[in-house]
């Protein structure tokens, strides 16, 4: 009799190590699958969309797998079953109990799902959303990893995504264009200045992109460079734009940016 009160219990264990070892199996092999697929080149590479995707897929899978595991397992218990059976008959209550408790986990893995489907944005992808901007290193299952310039991270909720403007510029190009803003004094002559940028070494232009009682905003541009590279160049071309200025003789604003 004891033993075999120990039977739920043991199915239910080998049920979730079936699982997990199914759930290990499946995320290798597709882990495998994106390495291959990224290590070729031309026509049969990897593109930022199909990385994504893959990601997506890899997590999902995961997900499944284990929550069929832990399902199966707990199905192993006559308690369960019955408590299976009255959720059934009252599922209406169940299912709005459920949805409030879980109702922002839930919209965030339907908006990675959404994420994954139309690619607003992709692995390595430049983006700017509700006031970060970075690279996207990860799309997960509910939420989406972005590194910052100084080599931070910032994990947003997929839900975010969806529901805010994001801006992308290397949605279309693998290349985008670096900018740079610098502050001068307002009696400054903006001429001479916007030529002094525009004579930076690679530079594509420069143009006043903002005034204020405090001095002018001068945006200069510089050559295309890969999306992953476009905060580091920002920064070389702000230096190399301030260090300019300052061996012309340009004033500065107080305020500084």
């Amino acid at each position: 009799h004891a033993a075999a009160g120990w039977q739920p219990y043991t199915a239910a264990g080998l049920t979730l190590v079936v699982a997990l070892v199914a759930a290990v199996i499946v995320d290798r092999l597709l882990r495998g699958a994106e390495r291959r697929l990224a290590a070729r080149t031309g026509t049969m590479s990897l593109d930022p969309s199909g990385r994504t995707r893959l990601r997506f897929i890899r997590r999902l899978a995961w997900a499944l797998i284990m929550g069929t595991g832990v399902f199966l397992a707990l199905l192993q218990f006559d308690s369960f079953d019955r408590l299976a059976r009255a959720a059934l008959t009252s599922g209406v209550v169940l299912s709005a109990v459920i949805g409030l408790a879980a109702r922002e986990t839930l919209g965030n893995m339907i908006a990675g799902v959404v994420i994954a489907i139309t690619q607003p944005l992709r692995v390595g992808d430049h983006i700017e959303v509700a006031g970060v901007t970075g690279i996207v290193e990860d799309v997960t299952l509910t939420f989406t990893w972005v590194r910052t310039g100084d080599g931070g991270r910032v994990v947003l909720p997929n839900q975010l995504l969806t529901t805010s403007p994001v801006r992308n510029e290397s949605i279309r190009e693998h290349h985008v264009v670096p900018q740079a803003t610098v502050w001068v004094a307002p009696g400054a002559d903006e001429e001479r200045a916007l030529a002094v940028l525009a004579g930076l070494p690679g530079a594509a232009g420069a143009t006043v992109a903002e005034t204020a009682p405090d001095g002018l905003a001068l945006r200069v541009s510089g050559a295309p460079v890969p999306a992953a590279g476009r905060d580091a160049a920002e920064g070389e071309l702000r230096a190399a734009a301030l260090a300019a200025l300052r061996g012309a003789g340009i004033a500065r604003a107080g305020s500084g940016a």
